[in-house]
């Protein structure tokens, strides 16, 4: 979700971020490809000011890697191969990997057939799903995706309800355009952060409430079980960390009529709503995606603006793993 940092907090480069990110990935054991594709997107995320996704991330990954929950060097493999369909194992890597192949599969797919679906399964968080709808969004692409687990169990605890029946998945639709902000709705499918609220909010807000639940129960139904995830094997993997599953399905809109015409139209509507007035206490009109596309034309020179806290928990990472900071440098 994005995180609110000041924009006079400490900027850091993003090269100079990626090439950290690097270097700590390398060292818990990824190859060099893999660490700069998992540093490529957690650096991606940050320019977008997604923060809760990006490199803070760090701090859980690395711990996985080197306890041994997550598998630095996977065999990835494509368990299923259909004209419009596909399934990969990711072998208890890093989530991240076997995504990406699958939404290079997906993309492919979607291009000769007008509409693909690729699921993967045993591997590690993917991060923010809206890195995939992106690379689709490339090639004229639009996608719906979403993420989640295996092992699903009925929840223990005394006052448990039906809402704590499930976690909180990612799910991400996106759509290209002609030309500015791609749309991009990236968000999770919890819409109450504070659990000991969900009384006071099915009385103000109940519609709010029932829609998430139903949101939080569709990602989770279209992700982990949907790929394959519902064996005993599946609750038992070699990786313990392992346990995330991914699901993406494109749609070639060129095969639904003209293309040119269908971007264009969407530009126009976005750009035209973006031109009203801002919601009450909001400085600017935007859409999904569009305060993220601005973030990143702008910090990829400007810097990164990172909180201490977020600045103190890399420094310490680079404690734990022996790299050098070069900010610090």
């Amino acid at each position: 979700m994005p995180v609110c940092v000041p924009e006079d907090a400490r900027r850091i480069m993003p090269d100079m971020l990626r090439d950290f990110t690097i270097d700590v990935l390398r060292k818990v054991d990824l190859p060099a490809d893999d660490a700069a594709l998992v540093a490529r997107y957690l650096v991606d995320v940050d320019l977008r000011g997604v923060v809760s996704h990006g490199t803070r991330q760090l701090r859980r990954y690395v711990a996985e890697f080197r306890e041994g929950r997550i598998n630095p060097r996977p065999e990835i493999a494509q368990v299923m191969d259909a004209p419009s369909m596909a399934i990969f194992d990711g072998d208890g890597g890093a989530g991240y990997l076997v995504a990406t192949q699958a939404t290079e599969a997906v993309i492919e797919k979607a291009k000769a057939n007008g509409i693909a679906v690729a699921c993967t399964r045993n591997h590690g968080h993917v991060g923010s799903v809206g890195i995939y709808a992106r690379l689709a969004l490339v090639r004229d692409l639009a996608t719906f995706s979403v993420a989640g687990g295996v092992a699903w169990e009925k929840p223990t605890e005394p006052d448990a309800t039906v809402w704590d029946a499930m976690r909180a998945p990612p799910m991400c639709f996106g759509v290209p355009t002609a030309e500015g902000p791609p749309f991009v709705l990236d968000m999770n499918a919890n819409m109450l952060k504070d659990r000991s609220k969900l009384a006071e909010a099915l009385q103000t807000f109940p519609d709010f409430i029932f829609k998430s639940l139903g949101m939080r129960f569709t990602s989770w139904f279209l992700a982990g079980i949907l790929a394959g995830t519902a064996t005993p094997e599946s609750s038992r993997p070699k990786f313990s960390s392992a346990t995330r599953a991914f699901t993406i399905v494109a749609i070639d809109v060129a095969r639904l009529g003209d293309l040119e015409a269908y971007k264009a139209e969407l530009t126009r509507i976005l750009r035209e709503s973006r031109s009203l007035k801002p919601m009450p206490g909001l400085a600017s009109a935007e859409v999904p995606g569009s305060l993220e596309w601005q973030r990143e034309q702008t910090r990829e020179h400007s810097g990164i603006p990172l909180t201490e806290d977020h600045l103190d928990m890399l420094q310490r990472i680079a404690t734990e793993v022996n790299v050098p900071v070069p900010w610090e440098s």
